[in-house]
């Protein structure tokens, strides 16, 4: 469910502003409603939590070594870090230039330049041409030496050679100079590497530093934020109402005045979901994809959970997969405690579904056993179930809504869209499957769509409204197009087994007659070939089991996935001094010193 919001104001002397932050802060849970201000300290702040956030990222990319914590500050370390990154980058920069000279000699050799310099004191001029054509037309004072095929070097006395042939113009640099400077320069990458993975037994300084920076942005944001007249300091945010009681002691602690009231029309307060436990397996998946139902709209986590998890069962369409997948969350739980969580189950329950209709279809790593239910071998069947599922998953976000609106005439019109879309049910089944429609199918589009017309906005707001009656037409195509989507799942499925068959037939088939090299080859083969399967099934779901809960469901539920996720002021460090504040030692029209180190120490 959407936690229920307060919106608060807290008001105190100007004086008493930063102990306020510092209670709402310990407290934390105040949602902060503040303007983003610009100032050249709070960028500064951005820019060094954004500069550490790179170097940790960079140091996790890296195998850990073994050793003692460096003695550096966490700044000068992070400092350190990025001039020896910077410097990577130039030798890098430098590295790929000699790469293009010495690919612009490689047709010619390892040519020395001393001796083409000694020829050319000696009046002996040398020139290097690209001849596709082959030999090309020269003089009779001229020498064509042939190199590679379609290129040549013309050599000529007294004067440059004429030669109908494109001329290059070389390197300064020789061969040999180029692989000298070349090998340098990745000794000098090797050292630069291996000085920053020393660095890695720092790891844990560095994002105790990085928490201690973004606690001090986000204090530094809210004062800024906080609103001011004469005397008088103010700042607004959300809470939970549960929690409203917490905040009205943080006010009495901190001296302070508090308001508060339900949010308004134009607020916009950020959503708190709280699921139930087992609903709260599909929260991964939420933030996974970074999507947050507005705090009006409805929390949909269980038949998300419900259908995405269909949905997989019938993409991966394995049994044999499915035994994999629990055995790959068991196994990785037992090594890894900290594994088990939310997402853990969510697998374990897509594993469990998945086994349960690899087991109905007889499918077992591409392999069709006869114990199974026939009718799921059918195309026709299988179709026909992925659009009475498209039908009653759009007919639920229908049937929500009406019980949302039911205090309204606007109910009616859902009860036309549950209508229509069990028609275009039936359509579908007749062009694609052949199936007849029901005689009473007319009418009921009829009424559905009467209804519809008559009750999807309310008589007071007709004329504001009415571009929603011009787009209706598109919108029944729309709703039709959508229930012949879901037959992706019979799609994705079949390929899936199709892939695994093709795999079992190229590498098992005709296997009497191999040795044991073959034998060896084909069994890796296998092994990859399933496992690559297995791969593009778990992008199968993340595509299309998704989407269909994230698109076709929520566009007819009316959800935008438009929330602000509920992200309260806290304290990252929870050891660092509620008094001790970085922002406030330093001039905010002050400079950042942030010059690059010349010569940074390992």
């Amino acid at each position: 469910m959407i936690t229920p919001m307060s919106h608060v104001t807290l008001l105190c002397r100007g004086e008493d502003a930063d102990a306020l932050l510092d209670h709402l802060r310990a407290a934390g849970v105040v949602h902060l409603d503040i303007t983003r201000k610009s100032n050249r300290n709070l960028e500064r702040l951005e820019q060094s939590l954004e500069q550490t956030q790179k170097v940790i990222q960079k140091l996790e990319a890296l195998p850990a070594v073994d050793g003692d914590p460096s003695d550096m500050d966490p700044e000068e370390i992070v400092e350190v870090l990025l001039c020896r990154e910077q410097e990577l980058k130039d030798i890098q920069a430098v590295d790929a230039k000699l790469a293009r000279e010495e690919k612009t000699w490689e047709p010619f050799g390892d040519l020395q330049g001393d001796t083409l310099r000694a020829l050319g004191d000696q009046g002996v001029h040398v020139r290097f041409y690209r001849a596709p054509g082959g030999t090309p037309e020269f003089g009779k004072d001229i020498t064509w030496i042939p190199a590679r095929e379609g290129f040549g070097l013309g050599i000529a006395l007294n004067a440059p050679p004429q030669i109908e042939a494109v001329p290059l113009t070389m390197p300064v640099r020789s061969p040999g100079l180029i692989r000298q400077r070349r090998a340098r320069l990745a000794d000098l990458t090797r050292r630069h590497q291996e000085a920053i993975a020393r660095h890695t037994v720092s790891l844990d300084a560095l994002k105790a530093h990085r928490d201690a920076q973004a606690d001090a942005l986000d204090y530094t944001r809210a004062h800024l934020g906080m609103s001011r007249e004469g005397e008088i300091s103010w700042i607004t945010g959300y809470v939970p109402d549960d929690t409203l009681d917490a905040v009205k002691q943080v006010a009495d602690t901190a001296g302070a005045a508090l308001l508060s009231r339900e949010p308004g029309e134009t607020d916009a307060p950020p959503t708190l979901l709280k699921h139930r436990p087992m609903v709260s397996w599909i929260q991964p998946v939420f933030n996974f994809l970074g999507v947050v139902p507005g705090y009006r709209e409805v929390d949909v986590g269980w038949s998300f959970l419900v259908f995405l998890t269909v949905f997989s069962a019938m993409i991966i369409g394995d049994a044999g997969y499915g035994f994999l997948l629990l055995a790959g969350v068991a196994i990785t739980n037992i090594r890894k405690p900290h594994t088990r969580g939310p997402f853990s189950k969510l697998l374990m329950l897509m594993g469990v579904a998945t086994v349960l209709w690899g087991a109905l279809s007889g499918n077992y790593f591409g392999v069709v056993v006869p114990f199974r239910i026939h009718a799921l071998s059918d195309a026709n069947t299988l179709m026909n179930i992925c659009f009475t599922l498209g039908a009653v998953h759009l007919s639920i976000a229908h049937g929500w809504t009406l019980w949302n609106q039911r205090k309204t005439l606007q109910a009616l019109a859902q009860l036309g869209w549950i209508g229509t879309t069990w028609t275009m049910y039936f359509v579908t089944a007749s062009m694609v499957l052949g199936h007849p429609s029901p005689a009473w199918m007319p009418v009921m589009a009829v009424v559905s769509v009467l209804l519809i017309i008559v009750f999807m906005t309310p008589f007071s707001k007709f004329k504001e409204e009415i571009m929603q009656y011009a787009m209706l037409p598109m919108s029944l195509v729309n709703n039709f197009v959508d229930v012949i989507s879901y037959v992706r799942l019979y799609a994705v499925g079949m390929a899936t087994l199709a892939m695994a068959s093709s795999f079992n037939d190229l590498t098992l088939g005709g296997s009497a007659g191999r040795n044991f090299v073959i034998t060896g080859l084909m069994i890796i083969i296998l092994l990859f070939g399933h496992a690559l399967n297995c791969v593009l099934a778990a992008l199968g779901i993340m595509v299309h089991g998704v989407r269909l809960n994230t698109l076709e469901f929520s566009s007819h539920m009316g959800l935008t996935w438009s929330g602000i996720p509920y992200m309260p002021f806290q304290k990252l460090r929870k050891h660092m001094d509620a008094h001790e504040q970085p922002w406030m030692d330093v001039d905010p029209d002050e400079s950042p010193d942030t010059l690059p180190l010349s010569n940074p120490s390992p």
